[in-house]
């Protein structure tokens, strides 16, 4: 009778080994989970800055190549100022998110909020101007229409509604 009871205890204490190796193995696998939550939350941080950064690389770029033209336009100074020749820029390859486009983003969120019959989102002018096939390259597109929004001075803002144009019904004008 004790070799039967042998070999049963012999087996629980297999199973018992048995199940406090996969304890361990599930234990392992738990922190790998929490690290791996960890690291996918940074990397989503990580690219919401990457994204705020293409977006402020972007707007400053505008803004440069709009006073470059300022600085370099037809007109001459007046008042005996002798003109000095503005110097040129070494050409280097453009990063920017945002390819070239016939007609200015501020110039597309016009024409989307013209048309529109009322307020509109961030997301909604975003969605309406790639629609109308303007062309980017940018990951967070609906961002940068967000701030050029801001800086709109013809543009205003109705909390919980979206923007519309200033002084205008937003009906669709010939």
């Amino acid at each position: 009778m004790s070799d039967p009871l042998s070999h049963f205890d012999s087996q629980i204490q297999s199973q018992e080994q048995l199940l406090r190796e996969r304890g361990q193995e599930i234990e392992n696998l738990r922190l790998q989970r929490d690290r791996l939550a960890e690291l996918i939350r940074q990397r989503e941080e990580l690219q919401g800055q990457l994204r705020a950064l293409d977006t402020d690389i972007a707007l400053l770029e505008r803004s440069m190549t709009t006073a470059l033209h300022r600085f370099s336009g037809p007109s001459a100074p007046s008042s005996g100022i002798i003109a000095v020749p503005t110097p040129r820029l070494i050409e280097a390859p453009v990063t920017s998110s945002i390819e070239p486009k016939s007609s200015s983003l501020r110039e597309e969120i016009r024409k989307v909020l013209r048309g529109a019959r009322g307020a509109l989102s961030g997301p909604e002018i975003a969605r309406k101007i790639l629609a109308g096939g303007y062309k980017t390259t940018s990951s967070n597109f609906p961002e940068i229409v967000k701030k050029t929004l801001t800086e709109m001075d013809d543009i205003t803002h109705q909390r919980g509604r979206g923007y519309r144009l200033k002084n205008s019904t937003n009906a669709v004008r010939a």
